[in-house]
């Protein structure tokens, strides 16, 4: 059986979205960039799936200390039985998703991310 994530963690490619991201100054933390990645993702569409070679950043302690993100992830997804292996895979999708809107867009803002669109994710 495998059991949930303890740590959530991005890819080599979602890494250098975040860097991309803070670098913008949309956001003071990673943190808080990855929690709206993760809100992207979903208003996106993006489906339920798992993350492959994510590097360790966040314990889930931190990241989700009253399992608020837990909770809305059992909501959102009520057939999911590990919803921080589930938080991972859409936080990275988010940047994903993101970083691809940058690569196209350079001069976007963050703005531009509220607008719901029609996502086109394709796992890395």
């Amino acid at each position: 059986m495998i059991d949930d994530k303890k740590t959530i963690g991005l890819t080599p490619e979602n890494r250098s979205v975040m860097d991309r991201i803070m670098e913008k100054e949309f956001f003071r933390e990673q943190k808080d960039a990855a929690l709206f990645a993760m809100a992207y993702a979903i208003n996106q569409g993006v489906p339920a799936g798992n993350c492959e070679g994510a590097n360790t950043i966040w314990n889930v302690g931190s990241l989700d200390p009253e399992g608020e993100i837990r909770s809305l992830v059992g909501n959102l997804f009520p057939d999911v039985v590990l919803p921080y292996r589930l938080t991972e895979h859409l936080i990275n999708a988010g940047l994903a998703l993101i970083g691809a809107r940058m690569a196209a867009d350079p001069g976007l803002d963050l703005t531009d991310f509220l607008e719901k669109e029609q996502a086109s994710f394709t796992p890395q």
